[in-house]
């Protein structure tokens, strides 16, 4: 085999492997209950209830885990929360599905935190 066979092969299998683990996260946050969805650093879930309530509920979470509300503005069909957690900052975009549906995406620091977007999250939900 020559090399330049043998790099292709490598090439290829590490493009497949990195593809599939893709795949892999996406499905498996999906098939763990279908809450949420964790994409380029931002988790995401929608919640059965209006954006009032909703927008409500983040800010009460946000109080909960000592998150420092940096600033918020609410309008007919969106809502965004900018927060502060120690030395991160915390983007919670609320978008108004139907009257009574709410889709919130959390990213938690520049690069994103799973963990912490998902405690977020369930802190949300706690209050709805």
């Amino acid at each position: 085999m020559s090399v330049k066979n043998l790099v292709s092969l490598i090439l290829v299998s590490f493009l497949a492997l990195s593809v599939s683990g893709c795949g892999a996260l996406l499905l498996g946050g999906a098939a763990a209950g279908g809450t949420y969805v964790y994409v380029a650093g931002k988790a995401t879930q929608k919640y059965n209830a209006d954006l009032g309530s909703t927008y409500k509920a983040a800010l009460s979470a946000c109080k909960e885990l000592n998150l420092r509300v940096e600033s918020n503005t609410k309008r007919l069909s969106e809502a965004e929360i900018k927060a502060i957690d120690v030395d991160k900052t915390v983007y919670i975009d609320l978008s108004s599905t139907s009257s009574k549906n709410t889709e919130v995406s959390v990213r938690y620091g520049i690069l994103g935190d799973e963990q912490a977007s998902l405690r977020i999250l369930s802190t949300i939900k706690k209050y709805l």
